[in-house]
């Protein structure tokens, strides 16, 4: 049986092939481009590519440019080939600002852009480029269909940059940065005011003012307890029914002894 599958399949491969090779190797125009169709049509990208890649350059001028131009843009991004996607969408509609094919193209130049996106602990250029052509999108078809869906991309992106400012933010308080870490964690705060790490940065942000007093000259004590002290009342404020009230009373409690001390000291 494997046997009698092996011997009707290699005919057929090889076929395709030939056929192919053919088509590469042809300068009828009109057969190569009808061909590159047909390939596209039939899901197969990488052959597509590989005659609209040829086809492009020959085409130029002709009423087929658009077509070969936006379809072999979309023959990388089907391959995941994204980056030169986003690359050949942008260029498209710059050469072809009016084509039937802009608005789609200007899409999917976003879309491309989206899913290249790293995970948040990598360099976020690839998000911020991602956020960029989203908006322009939305900015320059603002009745588009695809326009709520833009803006649920433009949402998961803003959160991983979030996450990517936060993780940067807490990990001076980890390696025991603690004037670093104090500085960090109150930026995130203020520059994610609704965000629901705000809670965790300001909890971080407590401790590291309580271990920076700790460990700071007597000279040093009394600002930094006290600095401690107004961080804790702040959390208080935005967060009264928080979970980590009673953690960090005790904080806030051995801050006013300390305070007390080192005021003393002063005298």
């Amino acid at each position: 049986m494997i046997r009698s599958v092996f011997f009707i399949l290699v005919p057929v491969l090889f076929f395709s092939c030939s056929k192919f090779s053919k088509l590469q190797k042809s300068d009828d125009l009109e057969l190569k481009k009808e061909g590159a169709y047909k390939y596209y049509d039939k899901k197969d990208f990488y052959r597509a590519s590989q005659l609209l890649e040829e086809l492009v350059p020959l085409l130029k001028g002709t009423a087929d440019a658009e077509k070969a131009e936006f379809l072999y843009a979309m023959c990388q991004y089907e391959q995941r080939l994204l980056e030169p996607a986003a690359f050949y969408f942008n260029y498209f509609t710059e050469t072809y600002p009016r084509s039937i094919y802009t608005e789609q193209a200007t899409y999917m130049e976003a879309l491309s852009s989206f899913e290249n996106s790293p995970v948040h602990y990598l360099d976020q250029g690839n998000t911020e480029k991602a956020i960029a052509s989203l908006e322009h999108f939305i900015e320059k078809y603002p009745d588009s269909e695809k326009k709520e869906k833009c803006e649920t991309m433009i949402k998961k992106l803003n959160e991983k940059l979030e996450i990517k400012d936060f993780e940067n933010a807490r990990i001076f308080y980890q390696i025991m940065e603690y004037k670093a870490a104090i500085i960090a964690l109150g930026n995130f705060a203020k520059d994610y005011p609704e965000s629901e790490r705000k809670e965790d940065a300001l909890y971080f942000r407590i401790l590291a003012a309580w271990k920076l007093a700790r460990n700071s000259t007597e000279a040093k004590k009394a600002e930094r307890f006290q600095q401690t002290i107004d961080f804790y009342l702040n959390f208080v404020d935005s967060f009264p029914n928080s979970k980590r009230l009673k953690e960090l009373e005790s904080v806030f409690d051995n801050s006013g002894s300390q305070l007390a001390q080192a005021k003393k000291a002063k005298k």
